[in-house]
């Protein structure tokens, strides 16, 4: 019985009553759907797509586009000399339409790459050639270390404390050391000298009375081209060593160096990497320096506390320096001039929980011991997250009993640079907890997803439970919290540092540098872990030596040692120079910790994050910029997996090991502070452990017998920051994917950037995964990549390529020619390119020239490729009019208009009529440049050579648009009946959007053929509808042809 219309309406007393029916809804259309546009931007999650509604969003996920040239402090900040052309697509896409899907490129390898096809960078090779070049360190130590032979600052076991203070990277020659050698010469030697000049390295040299140290660069290894420079590790004085030295490594890069630029940065071989200069102050309560007249310090070089011995600043006064080579001695692949591996994100240490013995001192407390909660990881790889965010836990409150067994902390995701008075917070999670069940644990609130690639299958895998809220990181649980089967009262109370080098001791002797014995060391929480009487050179000058970063001095060629610090036999210098005792040891510097509550002159004890301390001193909290710096990666060989952190020691004698080259910087935790709100607070690492371990405080948790003494005492909160994140680019490349610089073979693993933009490709290449209707890398001419992209649109067939070609345009990051020189091409040289490549593409297209834009956010103007503007033009079509217009032409291919969505304001070649005949002969769509109408583009074909109506964009573009369409409304009837109900409903619904597009001259006729003479009983069986869709394009007018007749007077135009 039909169901009665009636029964919706309420009868009880007379009346009208009335409803309304709406039947006009219209069926459901698929998502709007833009170009995929893959290329290198400033930040944002890689190798993944994400798309993107707006310019504004575009800016907020992956930074603003870089027009290049870009000068500054390349080392330290990045790489901004090459032009991001990626970026600029999109900000022209996204001038008319929206949305698109960007993917930004970091430098990936096959998991076999050839030596030749690593990822990331290798500056020169340490060896004793002096003419190799190789990554050095320049060590500092206080003046007064060594007195009339012996060394002095050593009561108590105690060592004198030096440390790095910067880094130089060579791909040739030597950096050296001038002024006053600290020994004195054998019988015989001849000194090391060159107009006037005395200079060698690994030998112990005395800086100025005001701490000026006189550099000698030789860019060849030889005493032919030297150049004496005097600088400073003072950041306040004009001669400041970055101010100084060249810090843009590019400039070494003779692939696209001019040899006078060269010439004015010191020969050209060389750039300064990382520098501490914030880090050469003596140690006391009130500095954040690393440097100490004499006693003990952990083997990361981190602060111990309340030590006020030193005092001495290595910038501002005398002192004594060594210029070493950066390597490690047993395993040659781990060298400080090597980088050479694949992008990674930075990451923090593990959090760990609070000490939930009840009692007074807990002398047995470890925080190594304690259990690991959690860990933050970047959600981008490369290093803009670790130079832009840190990340505090505040207001962490215990349990309040047994209905709340959890307690609580609040997350907060803040600006590297900000200070505790003056937070700058991004993102804020509060009232997290540790309970898996919770609707506040934490990993629901932050999230925990991530991407692997997939090197069998090629694509991407999602890993992880919850989903990222967070636009900066993820967490990562640690498992027992993750099956909620640790103890409910655990909070994150202290947090793990970054990652650093191992600090050493060293001792001279007669012999030279003698490795402390076994016996020696023992209890010393610094040493040089080698056979006892090993000679280790290092004032002498003497034989190879092998010293730090790893806790090992060797004779080289004789004792195996591992470290990372090694001299060099007479590197640029004479014979070997008298031993002269000396015992120090050398501290690599690492981000400082707040060690007193009243450091930055605090509001109160809400404004006192306690942990990472980003300020220049006690006093000044104006960002430490040299923190950027400690938070590199490291060499190849080190670049351990932040996961893994925890298993490292801080001394060698946790569990036995003492032959890694890196350790843990520190470990902070509120169970370490100590004081009182009378006499203030003060980190002292160890004093949970009580006063019977030596440290002579106890902490506040120690002495009130609870942890959650430090709670009620308002000390609740600590940040820590992220570390080891890492691009993967080649940092001697304006342009990490200078077309120039891929390898001539086309393998994988003999190229990481041929890796990289194929994989890319793969990426998004399933259209179930990624759906596009474009599809460009901008800037890449490689055959070998952009044929792979023209294979995979092709195979999708529902996308159209935008390639650019070669012989068209050679920007700056190619060569170092002249821009005459580096473009003297002919129009047939591209044409007769790409026919040589034999395409029969439809879904292709490409164009030529290149044009000049001007960049509005950056107030710049630069030349990009010219499928930028090509983009531009398709988002502008499909604004005014639809897919199906061609996208060239005055009205909708006008660049001087705006067309291009970015402002085109020249080309890179003006064509004739017969280079565009040419060109578009060829299938490249010429973009022309008129006297009156402007810079217009000029053409549509796509890369079809077959003679048909596909070898138009706009025929192209319509049958992709047509084919989305309709396959969407076919997907909505799948397990629908096969019956003729459900044929009419597809055919009703695929002719409304037929009849639309032919009302907007899409289409000039179409048939949509589904009934028993297509779909036929024995494939309704096989469970299938099939129909056939006749379509008779729209041609777009290319040629104009009007005969312009003369008559004579007195003829008649009746006929």
């Amino acid at each position: 019985m039909a169901d009665d219309p009636t029964k919706k309406f309420k009868f009880i007393s007379p009346g009208v009553f009335v409803d309304e029916i709406d039947n006009s809804e219209l069926p459901d259309s698929p998502a709007d759907v833009g170009p995929m546009v893959i290329g290198r931007a400033r930040k944002g999650p890689a190798m993944e797509p994400v798309t993107v509604s707006s310019f504004s969003e575009f800016i907020d996920v992956f930074g603003r586009p870089m027009p290049g040239n870009e000068t500054g402090d390349i080392a330290r900040y990045g790489n901004t000399l090459g032009p991001t052309y990626g970026a600029y697509a999109a900000q022209a896409w996204l001038r008319n339409s929206s949305p698109i899907t960007f993917m930004r490129t970091v430098g990936v390898q096959d998991p076999d790459a050839a030596t030749a096809g690593l990822a990331g960078w290798k500056a020169g090779t340490i060896n004793n050639e002096p003419a190799s070049g190789g990554a050095y360190g320049l060590f500092l130590w206080p003046s007064g270390g060594i007195q009339n032979g012996t060394s002095a600052n050593q009561d108590g076991g105690g060592v004198l404390s030096g440390a790095l203070a910067a880094t130089f990277y060579l791909t040739e020659g030597r950096i050296l050391l001038s002024g006053t050698r600290i020994g004195t010469a054998d019988s015989g030697e001849v000194a090391v000298n060159h107009n006037n000049l005395t200079a060698s390295a690994c030998e112990l040299y005395q800086t100025n009375d005001n701490g000026d140290i006189d550099l000698v660069i030789s860019s060849d290894g030889t005493f032919a081209n030297l150049e004496k420079v005097t600088v400073s590790l003072n950041p306040d004085k004009n001669n400041f060593i970055r101010k100084v030295l060249n810090t843009n490594p590019t400039v070494t890069n003779t692939s696209v160096t001019r040899a006078g630029t060269a010439t004015a940065n010191q020969g050209g071989k060389y750039w300064l990497g990382e520098t501490f200069e914030y880090s050469l102050v003596g140690q006391r309560r009130n500095t954040i320096g690393v440097i100490i007249g004499s006693g003990s310090k952990n083997e990361a070089g981190s602060l111990t506390g309340s030590n006020d011995a030193g005092g001495v600043d290595l910038r501002n006064s005398k002192a004594y320096a060594a210029i070493l080579p950066l390597r490690n001695q047993e395993n040659t692949s781990e060298v400080g001039n090597d980088f050479r591996y694949a992008a990674q994100k930075s990451t923090t240490g593990f959090y760990f929980c609070q000490d939930l013995n009840q009692g007074a001192a807990s002398s047995s407390y470890d925080a190594l011991n304690q259990q690991k909660l959690f860990r933050f990881e970047a959600l981008t790889p490369g290093d803009w997250a670790q130079n832009e965010i840190k990340i505090s836990i505040a207001d962490i409150k215990p349990p309040r009993g047994e209905f709340e067994r959890y307690g609580t902390f609040n997350v907060l995701i803040r600006k590297l640079s900000d200070t505790d008075n003056k937070p700058v917070i991004l993102e804020r999670y509060d009232n997290c907890d540790l309970n898996p069940a919770s609707p506040n644990y934490v990993a629901k609130k932050i999230g925990d997803k991530f991407m692997e690639y997939d090197i069998i299958d090629k694509r991407n895998r999602e890993y992880g439970q919850y989903p990222n809220k967070s636009n900066y990181v993820r967490i990562e649980m640690n498992d027992d919290v993750d099956a909620g089967v640790t103890d409910p009262e655990m909070l994150p109370f202290g947090v793990f540092g970054p990652l650093t080098y191992r600090s050493v001791t060293i001792t001279s002797g007669s012999q030279g540098m003698v490795s402390v014995s076994a016996s020696a060391r023992a209890g010393r929480s610094t040493n040089l872990s080698a056979a006892a009487g090993t000679v280790a050179s290092l004032i002498d000058g003497g034989p190879a030596a092998t010293f730090g970063l790893g806790g090992f001095g060797s004779y080289s060629g004789s004792v195996a040692g591992v470290g990372l610090l090694g001299g060099l036999n007479h590197p640029i210098g004479g014979p070997a120079r008298s031993a002269t005792a000396f015992t120090a040891s050398v501290i690599f510097p690492s981000v400082p910790l707040r060690i007193q509550s009243n450091w930055g002159t605090p509001k109160d004890l809400k404004s006192t994050f306690w942990g990472a301390w980003t300020g220049r001193s006690a006093t000044d909290t104006l960002f430490n910029d040299s923190i950027i710096d400690m938070l590199k990666p490291r060499v190849k060989g080190l670049e351990t997996s932040p996961a893994a952190m925890h298993d490292l020691q801080f001394s060698p004698q946790q569990k036995g090991a003492v032959n890694d080259p890196l350790v843990i910087s520190w470990h902070f935790t509120l169970d370490d502070v100590s004081g009182s709100v009378a006499e203030g607070y003060e980190f002292v690492s160890g004093s949970r452990q009580g006063e019977d371990q030596g440290t002579n405080v106890q902490s506040v948790t120690a002495a009130s017998a609870s942890y959650s003494g430090a709670l009620d005492a308002g000390l609740d909160r600590f940040t820590t920051v992220l570390h080891g994140g890492y691009e993967g680019f080649d940092v001697q490349e304006k342009d990490p994917f200078r077309n120039t610089g891929f390898s001539t073979a086309n393998d994988e693993k003999q190229s990481y950037q041929l890796h990289t933009l194929r994989r890319a490709i793969n990426i998004v290449s399933d259209k179930e995964d990624s759906q596009y209707n474009v599809i460009t890398l901008p800037g890449i001419i490689q055959n070998n990549v952009t044929e792979h992209l023209l294979d995979v649109v092709e195979e999708r067939a529902d996308a159209l390529a935008i390639i650019d070609i070669d012989n068209i345009y050679t920007p700056d990051t190619e060569n170092t020619e002249s821009v005459k020189d580096r473009n003297n091409f002919t129009i047939k040289q591209a044409v007769d390119a790409l026919r040589d490549r034999n395409l029969n593409n439809s879904y292709g297209a490409t164009y030529a020239p290149w044009v000049r834009i001007r960049d509005s956010v950056n107030q710049r103007t630069l030349w990009v490729p010219p499928s930028v503007a090509a983009l531009g033009v398709l988002s502008n079509t499909d604004r005014q009019q639809g897919p199906w217009f061609a996208p060239a032409g005055f009205t909708r291919g006008g660049l001087t208009e705006g067309a291009a969505g970015i402002p085109v304001i020249d080309v890179s070649r003006k064509l004739t009529q017969d280079d565009r005949d040419d060109l578009y002969d060829a299938n490249i769509n010429p973009i022309a440049k008129f006297p009156a109408e402007g810079i217009v583009v000029f053409g549509q074909k796509t890369l079809q050579q077959t003679r048909s109506a596909l070898d138009r964009i706009n025929v192209r573009r319509l049958m992709i648009f047509l084919k989305r369409e309709i396959s969407f409304i076919a997907s909505r009837l799948l397990f629908d009946p096969n019956v003729i109900t459900t044929w009419n409903s597809f055919k009703s619904q695929a002719e409304v959007v037929l009849d639309d597009v032919r009302s907007r001259f899409g289409i000039e006729e179409f048939r949509l053929i589904l009934d028993d003479t297509t779909t036929t009983p024995d494939l309704v069986d096989q469970n299938i509808i099939y129909a056939k869709l006749l379509v008779k394009p729209t041609k777009a007018v290319e040629f104009f042809a009007i005969d312009f007749v003369v008559t004579n007077s007195g003829a008649g135009f009746e006929d």
